[in-house]
């Protein structure tokens, strides 16, 4: 039913009514995430490490980035140097994206709590809602997860618009752009922190590549991860795959076109193109 009234719709008026939709879940959260403004331009002429869990990971060295402000993302504390990456005397960010199907609320609770236990205290956590029941604010406050960290919240509920950028869609303390990817999100905190310099690892985007999901990552498998891409896209994930792809290149693209910040890829493979490439070694040279 949903396609067809979409596929009845002009675009204009869908995206209109599914902002209208996500507002009203914003407005509950409305004050939570005001408090954002405290992030608003506080790392102006510095650089960050965003680090996403691209096969192309394991190619480098991270320990260097413990004297860096660096953006673990969903799943990195797999890593071997996750401890050593993240004890520095610099600040930390931790970032997961918004949750929703096809994983049980059992699922991300024991995904959560396996994070928490991984989790330096000094660690600033950054958490995504958007409009959906069952979200990490309701796991957390169900089963008491995270609550010796300080926890920043932004929410997602803005449709990307090809032809009209927002820019009140990367403000954190207001509903920002949906996104495809933690990457997505990762980028527009970065952007609205004030950071000079945007550095991406691991960043690969080339799960169509490979036949076999334990080959996307830098790891084989995640307590969320359970054949992930069956369960969200059946037999047409290779189809929508290249979409999904088109849609964060093209949000990335606008990102840099419409920042100060300049953003780089230092990842070690994978298809990223819409930034300019550095070697990460390099990033360290005095």
């Amino acid at each position: 039913m949903k396609k067809l009234i979409k596929s009845l719709m002009p675009p204009l008026l869908w995206d209109k009514l599914q902002y209208m939709r996500s507002y009203k879940y914003f407005v509950k959260y409305k004050d939570l995430v005001a408090k954002n403004i405290e992030l608003k331009d506080i790392h102006k002429g510095k650089r960050c490490f965003i680090l996403g869990s691209g096969p192309s990971i394991k190619k480098e060295d991270l320990k260097p980035l413990k004297n860096e402000i660096v953006f673990a993302l969903n799943n990195f504390y797999v890593h071997e140097d996750f401890k050593e990456i993240m004890s520095g005397d610099v600040p930390k960010y931790y970032m997961t994206a918004p949750i929703h199907p096809p994983q049980s609320e059992e699922e991300w609770k024991e995904w959560f709590e396996d994070m928490e236990s991984h989790m330096p205290k000094e660690t600033n956590m950054l958490f995504g809602l958007n409009a959906y029941d069952g979200n990490i604010r309701h796991i957390f406050e169900k089963y008491g997860i995270f609550k010796e960290h300080k926890i920043n919240w932004y929410f997602a509920g803005v449709n990307y618009n090809h032809e009209k950028f927002n820019d009140d869609a990367m403000d954190i303390t207001k509903p920002i752009y949906n996104g495809e990817a933690v990457s997505v999100y990762s980028l527009i905190l970065a952007i609205y922190m004030g950071f000079d310099e945007i550095y991406l690892l691991g960043m690969d985007h080339d799960y169509f590549l490979y036949d076999d999901e334990s080959q996307m990552r830098m790891y084989e498998k995640a307590v969320h991860q359970q054949n992930e891409f069956e369960r969200t896209f059946g037999d047409t994930f290779y189809i929508r795959e290249f979409f999904r792809q088109y849609n964060i290149f093209s949000k990335y693209k606008a990102f840099d076109n419409h920042s100060n910040s300049k953003i780089f890829n230092a990842s070690n493979g994978g298809i990223l193109k819409v930034f300019p490439k550095v070697k990460f070694e390099s990033l360290f040279e005095r």
